[in-house]
């Protein structure tokens, strides 16, 4: 180890002397010499490997996806919460987040798999309805299912996981089914429970595995660790089968979240810091003051002055001078803020004008453009996060809570989540695109009412019934199809011939 901190020009020399001496010694260090420099010469070829100057900021390392975050992941996750309750460009990315992802909730509906006129169809509707729809869902009773969707999906984007935990009711509770679920925040989760267990188990900060790799368990505190009681509550051992542990999976092999801030969390800060400043400095330009060099005492000066208003006019004598204050300016301040609201809006993978509210440089055109790069985006996080880790396991609770009490077998339904409707830019021309691709066999017509945030049933059972009073009542409407208005004819009525033309 201490040859490969010897300068080369020292190490020459030392070659030289020991050449005469022993060549064979001498031979083997220049070949060494000369390896090496070729293999640095070879790992060299990339600047962005963080061996030159320009990238000494780097942190290059090979830990795995449960190290990389296990030092910073607790404490990123309490300053994301400081920083929505202080920040507003915090508070208003995760708003907008939970609004184009979540909205009021992710819509849920029954797909019965049974005949129509089956009494238990009305059953299980209603059971459903009754609990899924109130907050006799939720075990604190403040949010309906669709309701906390919002809130388990803003806890991902603050703190960078949520757990959902069902709790078993017994049937004195009264309600529509035997359980409830409760929202967690991450630090229910005991992270000491850590390392090697019983039988080839293992467990990663309170997630528990059995020697397979599966999720067996997690270990819960009873209360919140941060709460009043204060101190180290005791931890209980949950089935995974009861627990519902969602997160933004950025790696393989990552067991547990990390905030969606952490790559601006600093340059959040740091801005608002900035603003602060800017704000002060404002202040400080509109204090515009005079100053009187006079001989005067300052308590004779008052008297004489007396009152200062706006327009007035002030006489100073010959020996008096008066000169007023140079406030300070602010230059730039707005090209700068844009540019950086700009950085920080792409990493959290919404729009500049989604997380300002600055519209004013937005058309039609580059607006669309916007919905096209975060609508992916949206999608992924609605389908893969949201539907797969949370809404469908949900279902597999109401399933499972349905045929306990009222015996009808999961295998006669299913629930199906439809995401929120996304805002249409220009209904003339997204209808008219939904049109045709119904016409053209490209999607169904019930695909299209779930995309925009209806219910197939519903809307269809609707459609009947405004038929029926239409016909019963002799209403002709022109969004009937049969209508005998020439804007409302369906493409497939036969032209009349000439025949009855003449005729």
């Amino acid at each position: 180890m201490a040859k490969k901190n010897v300068p080369p020009s020292f190490a020459s020399r030392l070659n030289s002397l020991i050449a005469p001496l022993a060549p064979s010694l001498a031979l083997r260090r220049e070949t060494a010499f000369m390896r090496r420099q070729m293999l640095l010469q070879q790992a060299g070829h990339f600047q962005g490997a963080g061996r030159t100057a320009r990238g000494k900021d780097f942190r290059a390392n090979r830990t795995d996806a449960v190290e990389a975050i296990r030092g910073d992941r607790e404490r990123m996750s309490w300053i994301g919460r400081d920083m929505l309750r202080n920040n507003p460009r915090v508070k208003r990315i995760r708003r907008q987040l939970v609004n184009n992802v979540v909205a009021a909730g992710i819509q849920y509906s029954i797909n019965w798999k049974g005949d129509d006129d089956d009494p238990r169809k009305a059953t299980l509707e209603k059971v459903v309805k009754d609990h899924c729809g109130s907050t006799r869902f939720d075990a604190d009773g403040l949010k309906t299912m669709m309701g906390m969707h919002g809130l388990a999906f803003g806890t991902i984007v603050t703190d960078g996981e949520v757990l959902l935990r069902r709790r078993y009711r017994p049937s004195r509770d009264g309600l529509p089914l035997n359980f409830q679920v409760q929202i967690l925040e991450p630090d229910f989760l005991n992270r000491n429970i850590d390392g090697d267990l019983r039988g080839g188990a293992y467990a990663v900060e309170g997630v528990e595995f059995n020697a397979e790799g599966q999720r067996t368990h997690y270990h819960l505190y009873t209360t919140h660790p941060g709460g009043r009681r204060g101190g180290m509550p005791a931890s209980r051992r949950i089935e995974a089968k009861h627990i519902i542990h969602a997160f933004e999976v950025d790696r393989p092999g990552q067991v547990r979240g990390m905030t969606w801030l952490a790559p601006v969390i600093t340059l959040l800060h740091e801005i608002q810091k900035y603003q602060d400043g800017q704000v002060k400095r404002q202040e400080i330009a509109a204090l515009f003051a005079g100053i009187l060099k006079t001989g005067e005492t300052a308590e004779d000066l008052e008297e004489q002055l007396g009152t200062i208003e706006a327009g007035s006019i002030l006489t100073i004598g010959d020996d008096e001078e008066m000169s007023f204050t140079n406030p300070p300016s602010v230059d730039g301040y707005e090209p700068f803020m844009r540019v950086t609201d700009r950085v920080i809006a792409a990493a959290m993978g919404i729009t500049f004008e989604a997380m300002t509210g600055d519209y004013s440089q937005v058309n039609f055109a580059s607006g669309r453009m916007g919905r096209m790069d975060v609508d992916p985006n949206v999608k992924d996080w609605q389908q893969n996060l949201m539907i797969a880790r949370i809404c469908m396991r949900l279902s597999e609770w109401t399933a499972e809570g349905v045929e306990d009490v009222t015996g009808i077998d999961a295998s006669m339904w299913e629930m199906i989540h439809t995401p929120p409707v996304r805002p249409v830019i220009d209904p003339s021309k997204e209808y008219k695109a939904d049109e045709i691709a119904m016409r053209t066999g490209q999607k169904s017509r019930r695909q299209t009412i779930r995309e925009r945030g209806g219910d197939p049933d519903k809307v269809e059972a609707e459609i009947v019934e405004e038929r029926k009073w239409a016909n019963d009542n002799d209403v002709v409407l022109s969004s009937d199809a049969r209508a005998a208005s020439p804007s409302a004819v369906s493409n497939d009525t036969p032209p009349k011939s000439k025949e009855n033309e003449d005729e």
